[in-house]
């Protein structure tokens, strides 16, 4: 039977190599040239992208230096993925996920499927692998499937982040309230938090 600890390894390892990938960094002896800490050790980070041993935050943090993408999205899989700027295609991906995630659970996933005119496989990568594009055709036709407006794939909602479910249930209701709403409704409900200031 696998172990948790070996299942997150290779989610990690995975992480890794996507992080690389995005970079354009065609292998890892690349990626340490000139680096003092961790030239020389190639093979060490390689077993790290292949899950066969499980990877200290240090090289999450390295892989975070060479690639730009977040390390707490690189060691846990949560949050942003890149460490500046908005990143659209993060968004979608977060978005789909949930939207997946939701068909999955009313037992939808067969009309999930025939309204993205996707295959099961092609789905699962995109679910699998954040970097693949989600083109605007998928996105459209997930908002279409799931009752949104055109381009609500496109933001953030933070009831769509894995960090929130962390927080308390009556701020998670606050937040989900606030991504739903028009922009003048969220000033005016910005209005009236600030007054218990």
């Amino acid at each position: 039977m696998i172990s948790e600890k070996d299942i997150y390894k290779k989610q990690l390892g995975q992480r890794l190599q996507l992080a690389r990938k995005m970079a354009e960094i065609s292998s890892v002896a690349k990626m340490i040239e000139g680096d003092p800490t961790w030239e020389g050790r190639d093979s060490t980070l390689k077993n790290y992208e292949a899950g066969i041993a499980l990877a200290p935050p240090e090289a999450a943090l390295f892989y975070q230096d060479k690639t730009g993408c977040s390390a707490c999205w690189i060691y846990f899989g949560s949050g942003p993925i890149r460490t500046a700027g908005r990143d659209n295609q993060a968004v979608r991906h977060q978005n789909l996920v949930a939207l997946y995630n939701q068909a999955r659970q009313s037992k939808q996933i067969k009309a999930f499927l025939s309204k993205l005119k996707l295959s099961r496989p092609k789905l699962d990568e995109h679910i699998n692998n954040p970097f693949k594009t989600i083109p605007d055709s998928i996105a459209r036709k997930a908002e279409a499937f799931s009752n949104h407006n055109k381009g609500w794939i496109d933001e953030q909602h933070i009831e769509n982040d894995p960090i929130c479910e962390a927080f308390p249930d009556e701020l998670k209701e606050m937040m989900e309230i606030y991504s739903s709403i028009s922009q003048d409704k969220k000033e005016i409900l910005l209005s009236i938090i600030r007054t218990f200031k």
